[in-house]
């Protein structure tokens, strides 16, 4: 649940920044091309208007030849002025094809020469060029402070030859608004799209997610269920069958929540951990489905060999299951579950078996199998004994602290040991609730 969880908001992370990223970088470029297109066809017609008068001005062409150093007649003054009146053109810089700027209604910078402007080259090649909002420059000072707009640069020919650029600053407050309406416009068009889109894309992958999750759930059901079966199926040849393979793995899950408070298996024992030792611990006998059936059966002590064919349980269902496992591509709880199947009846003194495995040899898994196990064993009785109760169970397992069972182990019981009684009293078995009637509910202790 915790992996599903985390694919769901690694999309929704993802797949919001796409959209965002893709949203914005989609509504600039419509913006920039929106705007340059309204301002392209704002200027069409400047240049042709800035070449057909000046054929009415011939004096214009000898001036920008020769530019003498009186200045230009008043003829190609007053035409200067006429450009500086039309429409809502508010400065004009007249360029020499050298970069010289041979007149401007700002004097200060005639004669200055500023053939390194990157547009200006543009235009001396032929081209018709514009800045918005141009950026500070040492020609652009006296305008400074005025809300300009356009820097438009406009050559200018006699016949086929380039004769000087015209450089017109227009201020259209109408042109600035129409920009950033459209700009908007733009903004608000690609934001609805773009929220429209994450919206579906998110429901989508949302509905999906909820079908996977319900489909994830019900296998995992169908997994538990059927684990259970298998185990349950070993646990029906027993003399007595009942509900121990419920109540040890209730057992487990205290004991390994219990422990991981300890900070040496804080990290080990994570949920997702635990979560796989109790669906393993129900597998704990499987082997017993090798074991002949009058051994297994029963009612009496066992004899030496027959309690020798008992062990090999172990062995038996640690060799089904690795089987299973090998037959996996990915790693399982299976992997805990052999541990438990094998080696819980280890002692943490070495004296149990299969293998005689100590301390914390045996694995973590199995040293919590084996108490959970044993005190379910000594809490539910069977033909060839009488079930014992809680505070003498306690005795026992105190007892065979450091012995049969990991200290800290037993340490966790302590802890817990109101949850176990409570377990073996509500889910007890019916023959050991039915052998108790004669007594009283209270004895059950």
């Amino acid at each position: 649940m915790k992996k599903q969880r985390n694919i769901m908001v690694q999309f929704t992370l993802i797949t919001f920044i796409t959209v965002l990223v893709v949203s914005f970088g989609l509504g600039e470029f419509l913006a920039r091309r929106i705007r340059e297109n309204l301002i392209n066809t704002h200027i069409e017609l400047l240049p042709r208007i800035v070449q057909y008068a000046a054929e009415d001005h011939p004096d214009f062409y000898v001036f920008m030849q020769s530019y003498p150093e009186l200045g230009p007649s008043t003829d190609v003054e007053d035409f200067f002025y006429d450009l500086l009146t039309f429409g809502s053109i508010t400065r004009l810089k007249v360029w020499a094809k050298d970069g010289t700027i041979v007149w401007s209604d700002e004097s200060a910078i005639v004669g200055k020469n500023f053939s390194d402007n990157t547009l200006f080259r543009r235009a001396v090649g032929g081209e018709i060029v514009y800045s918005y909002r141009f950026s500070r420059k040492e020609e652009n000072i006296a305008e400074t402070n005025k809300s300009i707009i356009l820097e438009i640069y406009t050559p200018v020919y006699k016949g086929n030859e380039l004769v000087g650029v015209l450089e017109l600053y227009e201020s259209d407050s109408q042109l600035y608004v129409n920009i950033q309406k459209n700009r908007r416009t733009v903004w608000l068009l690609v934001t609805a799209a773009g929220a429209a889109i994450y919206i579906s894309l998110f429901l989508i992958f949302y509905k999906i997610y909820q079908f996977q999750k319900q489909t994830s759930k019900r296998l995992l059901q169908t997994q538990d269920v059927t684990i259970f079966a298998l185990a349950y199926q070993a646990e029906l040849r027993d003399i007595v069958t009942g509900r121990h393979l419920e109540r040890t793995s209730m057992y487990v899950k205290i004991l390994a929540e219990e422990l991981s408070r300890d900070e040496k298996y804080r990290s080990y024992l994570t949920k997702d951990y635990i979560n796989d030792l109790v669906k393993s611990a129900p597998l704990h006998d499987i082997g017993k489905v090798g074991v002949p059936d009058f051994i297994l059966r029963k009612p009496g002590k066992l004899t030496v060999e027959e309690f020798e064919e008992i062990k090999k349980h172990s062995q038996l269902g640690h060799k089904i299951m690795t089987k299973v496992e090998e037959r996996l591509t990915f790693q399982s709880f299976l992997k805990i579950a052999i541990q438990i199947i094998l080696s819980h009846h280890e002692r943490w003194n070495g004296t149990g078996y299969p293998a005689g495995l100590s301390g914390e040899d045996i694995p973590l898994s199995a040293r919590i199998m084996a108490l959970a196990d044993v005190y379910d064993a000594l809490r539910t009785e069977r033909p060839y004994k009488k079930i014992i109760f809680h505070e003498k169970c306690r005795e026992i397992i105190i007892s065979e602290r450091g012995r049969h069972f990991d200290p800290r182990m037993v340490d966790a019981f302590l802890s817990r040991e109101t949850d176990f009684n409570f377990i073996s009293r509500k889910f007890m078995d019916d023959h050991t609730a039915s052998s108790l009637s004669d007594v009283g509910s209270t004895a059950f202790s």
